[in-house]
């Protein structure tokens, strides 16, 4: 993937150019087509995702409970609390989505300060959410 793919969205801001080259390094670049299920509720979570651009539903159960596009992202909860998928997550459109895998995860976290604590707070706000 590339760095300027990053560029712009809000979990990025303030990273230096390295550390979106060093981020970049690290995504996988995946184009999901309408209907494509990018995660399922209760399975085991393997990846985290960020919406480059498209239009991904948020499903618990049967029920929408978020809509998530660009610069958006999910699945960091299962990485980060070492829990199953909370959702169901389905693309509404082709999407283009930055996708990096659980054994990469701790060295994404580790590109920058920021990141670590940006996506540890978005997960303990989710986590809470749920309960």
């Amino acid at each position: 993937m590339k760095s300027d793919d990053l560029r712009g969205i809000a979990l990025f801001e303030g990273l230096t150019d390295e550390q979106l080259e060093a981020s970049a390094a690290l995504c996988l670049e995946v184009r999901a087509l309408m209907g494509d299920h990018l995660t399922d509720e209760s399975d085991f979570g393997y990846s985290f995702y960020i919406v480059i651009d498209g239009h991904v539903v948020v499903k618990v159960g049967d029920k929408v409970v978020a809509d998530l596009r660009g610069g958006d992202h999910f699945g960091e909860v299962s990485l980060i609390e070492h829990e199953r998928r909370n959702a169901t997550v389905v693309a509404a459109e082709t999407c283009h989505v930055a996708k990096v895998m659980t054994w990469d995860f701790d060295k994404f976290l580790d590109v920058s300060p920021l990141l670590r604590e940006r996506l540890s707070a978005t997960a303990a706000g989710r986590h809470n959410e749920e309960e």
